[in-house]
């Protein structure tokens, strides 16, 4: 298996382009493998490190991240001052001391697992009742760690998958064991529900990523550690390595034909990564050629030649008619043929990003999946706004119906008074006018009574008789004693009227609240207001109807008295 490549991760091509891929679903995962051992040495799952554990994982590492920074001297070095060091302290550390160096992925992954196995070979899929782990478990397993480290997400730490991802590599799994994947397996729901609650009330929420030891337990619940013990695990396991961490493209019997020779050679041809790689057999162990494809390279199909009837070549052009290099291949069928000629094609167009063509799946799946999440986050922000926006105007509307409710309130109660005032102002002015009429009655009868005075007096003067009886009462002084009488009736039934006005409210006492009191109005009464020069038309009234109208006990100056 190491014999196949190393990452095309650490190529010098792709630590000229990297840059370019700013975003971080595009991110680099060679150095994942240590952030493994880190996290298998956390036990506590705390984030970090005392200086000790540290210092030994350092030594293991250093051969390959360099022994001048990550020896266990230059660690304590660096690190002396901090008794526990935390991961994102020690991730930043590794991030400058390896930056624009090239480094064996497969050798970091092999040092990261002689930490992490002990830890990672104790999971259900082994039996714990074995002394000694099956040396084909222990690789298959090794396998899923490498595949799982080139499958994490970014900034995650302990490194975990994203959920989706994990559904997708065990899909694979089933497939290379021949086994059925069905709905319920991994509740494959959980994530259909998760993703539609962009179309709920409620902020879109996704499963939680997966470490790998969570993975092991998944592939044990879901397999059963009988079939996991199993040579076709081991063979399913391998396969999927080949395609996923190798990146093994395309595999399959080719012949070959060096430039300006007649001698076709049989070949075992591997197309993975950026390389492609010729043996002489099926068991990769001996490579006769390596041709490293570039963006410099092209694929043309050729004619058919005698019994080489599907043929291609790869080219590497200095402009447009220099040939640099070439390579003549033939294949036995149309179908592989032009299958090669596409995973070719695919290869050397994709070097140019600086990616292997699996690196560049990966991640354009990662930005798919982020992307789309982001839209569901969006769509559920936009629905929240919009729903807001009419509570809003919900609230709105019922405050504003509030307020038309109190003003209709204010104006029945307006209008109740109105008409209960307009009652009062009816009774007072018809009072006016009695009084009025009484105060006229009562200036007639002083009139008259000054009168009978007047004419007593000139008869005492001239010596007439002043024994005489009165004067019967004439029809007019009749007359206005009855009309006396009943403006007084009348003035008592509007005073009693008046005074049920006053005491009834003016507007209705039931289910009105009102935020404040108003002051009452208060209204004088007429007869308290008296008419400037009148008296009192009650008592006058009294006085003119009980007493006599004989003025002679009055003494008045007496003129003789003068002469």
């Amino acid at each position: 298996m190491h014999n196949l490549t190393n990452n095309s991760h650490s190529s010098p091509h792709f630590r000229r382009h990297q840059s370019c891929l700013y975003h971080r679903c595009y991110h680099n995962t060679t150095l994942v493998p240590l952030w493994q051992a880190f996290a298998a040495l956390d036990t506590r799952n705390s984030g970090k490190l005392l200086l000790g554990r540290l210092m030994r994982m350092s030594s293991v590492m250093s051969s390959v991240l360099g022994v001048e920074q990550h020896s266990d001297q230059a660690i304590q070095k660096y690190f002396i001052q901090f008794s526990q060091i935390t991961f994102p302290k020690y991730k930043s550390y590794v991030m400058d001391t390896t930056a624009g160096k090239i480094l064996d992925p497969e050798a970091l992954s092999a040092y990261s697992w002689s930490i992490c196995k002990d830890r990672y070979l104790n999971n259900p899929l082994v039996d714990n009742l074995d002394s000694v782990v099956p040396p084909e478990l222990a690789q298959a397993i090794y396998w899923l760690y490498c595949i799982f480290n080139n499958l994490t997400e970014p900034d995650t730490y302990p490194p975990s998958m994203d959920y989706e991802e994990t559904d997708l590599l065990l899909r694979k799994l089933f497939a290379a064991l021949g086994l059925a994947w069905t709905s319920n397996d991994l509740d494959s729901q959980h994530y259909d529900d998760a993703s539609s609650d962009s179309n709920s009330n409620f902020e879109p929420s996704y499963p939680p990523h997966v470490t790998f030891q969570q993975l092991l337990s998944i592939i044990a619940d879901l397999i059963g550690t009988e079939l996991a013990r199993s040579h076709a695990f081991y063979r399913a396991v391998q396969r999927l390595c080949l395609s996923e961490y190798m990146e093994v493209m395309k595999t399959g019997w080719i012949n070959v034909r060096k430039p300006e020779t007649d001698v076709w050679k049989k070949r075992w041809a591997a197309l993975h990564g950026s390389k492609f790689t010729l043996y002489s057999g099926q068991t990769c162990l001996d490579s006769k050629e390596e041709i490293n494809l570039s963006h410099h390279m092209h694929i043309e199909a050729l004619p058919a030649t005698g019994s080489q009837k599907h043929r291609f070549r790869i080219v590497e052009k200095e402009g447009d008619f220099s040939i640099t290099s070439e390579h003549e291949f033939s294949t036995a069928t149309q179908k592989s043929c032009l299958s090669w000629l596409t995973l070719l094609s695919v290869a050397i167009k994709v070097t140019e990003t600086g990616m292997s063509a699996k690196t560049c799946e990966i991640s354009e799946r990662r930005l798919e999946r982020f992307q789309r999440r982001e839209s569901e986050r969006e769509v559920y922000r936009k629905k929240r706004d919009v729903l807001e926006t009419f509570d809003r105007l919900q609230e709105a509307k019922k405050a504003r119906s509030e307020v038309e409710d109190a003003l209709a309130q204010r104006s029945q109660l307006r209008e109740a008074k109105m008409i209960h005032l307009l009652k009062m102002d009816k009774i007072y002015e018809r009072l006016e006018s009695i009084q009025f009429q009484q105060s006229l009655c009562n200036k007639a009868e002083r009139e008259r009574g000054l009168l009978r005075l007047l004419t007593s007096f000139e008869r005492k003067l001239h010596g007439e008789d002043r024994t005489g009886n009165s004067a019967p009462n004439s029809p007019e002084k009749s007359d206005q004693k009855s009309m006396l009488t009943r403006l007084a009736a009348e003035r008592d039934q509007l005073e009693h009227a008046l005074e049920e006005l006053r005491m009834t409210p003016s507007h209705p006492p039931a289910n009105h609240n009102t935020s404040s009191r108003k002051p009452s109005l208060v209204i004088h009464r007429v007869e308290s207001l008296p008419l400037e020069g009148s008296f009192d038309y009650r008592s006058s009234s009294e006085n003119m109807s009980t007493t006599s109208t004989d003025f002679s006990h009055l003494t008045l100056p007496d003129i003789t008295l003068h002469t």
